[in-house]
């Protein structure tokens, strides 16, 4: 197999537009590739951050029980030189641009791909969607072989272990959810959280995933006009930013995320509208701060800065590495086990053995032997049977 690759690690967005394919040039491109004899199956993965090309080279030379063929290196010449003209983009731009990986290398990069360790944040979930899409509409053309549906079928499969194994997908990526997190195990049922800023960047965040979580929010925004409160749902009520001491003492939870210049809640102010001995949880996430800071030596209150929250991410960060690891070899697993299934499936098919002795040999061999030592062995039983 070979891949072509352009995505975010190395280009900007502009770029990468200039490599996009649409369905319709997907369609366009594999036929060709295929009607040119270059490839012999493909799958296309085009999304906002990568443009990759998954092929296999034409496999004329029958002879090989690995896949990674003589003639590659040819057919990654024709591709690209396909590449250029159909995208109309120079050569020199696209080896300027393009990551290239054959053989088990390129094995490798799919599984890490659709296992959301090569995303841009890691272990997402998205990619491995668009990536299913991307080979079914290769499917729908005819454009997917025995060679990518295999190393396809198990990179999906290896990114299910990969989400049932490990935490990483459950991991928080934004300062936002995880104060969302946060107020979600401090609060007791039915309570409610006022969120001033809550139609800015993080405030919007926290409010979202709290309202995802079931919990009631009032938002409060600076202006009149609904067009600007970018959330609707019957969980969330607005209000103007001026009146949000009159709802002191129907929250819980204050969470501050403002670019204000100026205390959003004061100590004095605070005192004035509070009449009840409820305790409240105070979230201060700007920098500079949005809350005085006496207001922490109340009776009743906790007040948490944006460094706890920090802290929360540090810690969450260490254990997605940590999940990473975990995920790296559970995709190294997989790699060794689709290798073998490929070469069984290729050396079958120029032996032509279907006994029982045979089988029971090539699974011993295939539970005992690492992907190369497999490879080599089967090789060797191959020239012998072959007189060689």
């Amino acid at each position: 197999m070979i891949c072509v690759s352009v995505s975010y690690k190395r280009t900007g967005a502009e770029l990468r537009q200039r490599f996009s394919f649409s369905k319709d040039q997907v369609k366009d491109f594999l036929n060709y590739l295929i009607d040119k004899k270059i490839i012999s199956g493909g799958v296309i993965v085009s999304t906002c951050n990568r443009s990759e090309l998954y092929v296999t080279a034409r496999q004329d030379n029958y002879g090989k029980i690995g896949f990674f063929y003589a003639d590659e290196g040819k057919s990654l010449r024709r591709i690209e030189e396909a590449f250029s003209e159909f995208k109309d983009i120079s050569r020199s731009m696209i080896r300027k641009n393009c990551l290239f990986y054959q053989g088990i290398d390129a094995v490798r990069h799919l599984f890490k791909v659709v296992s959301g360790m090569d995303s841009m944040v890691l272990g997402e979930d998205e990619i491995l969607h668009q990536v299913k899409e991307a080979y079914q509409l290769s499917q729908g053309i005819g454009a997917v072989d025995v060679e990518i549906n295999l190393l396809f079928q198990g990179a999906f499969n290896c990114a299910k272990l990969t989400k049932s194994k490990t935490r990483i997908k459950e991991m928080p990526t934004s300062v936002g959810t995880l104060t969302a997190n946060y107020i979600e195990d401090y609060l007791s049922k039915g309570r409610k959280v006022l969120v001033i800023g809550a139609t800015g960047q993080i405030g919007s965040i926290v409010a979202k995933d709290l309202i995802d979580k079931n919990i009631s929010v009032i938002g409060t925004s600076r202006r009149h006009n609904k067009g600007n409160e970018i959330i609707e749902s019957e969980k969330i009520t607005w209000i103007d930013y001026h009146k949000r001491y009159d709802y002191i003492n129907d929250v819980s939870v204050i969470v501050s995320a403002t670019k204000s210049p100026h205390y959003t809640i004061t100590l004095d102010e605070y005192i004035k509208s509070k009449n009840s001995p409820d305790d409240v949880l105070i979230v201060d996430l700007s920098v500079p701060y949005d809350i005085d800071r006496d207001i922490e030596d109340l009776e009743n209150v906790s007040l948490l800065g944006i460094d706890h929250i920090k802290n929360l991410a540090k810690n969450n960060n260490d254990i997605k590495i940590s999940e990473a690891v975990k995920v790296n070899e559970i995709i190294s697993e997989c790699v060794e086990d689709v290798l073998k299934k490929l070469y069984i499936r290729n050396f079958k098919s120029l032996i032509g053995s279907n006994e029982d002795w045979f089988e029971k040999m090539i699974i011993y061999l295939k539970e005992t032997l690492d992907s190369s030592t497999f490879l080599r062995v089967l090789e060797k039983v191959y020239v012998e049977e072959n007189g060689g």
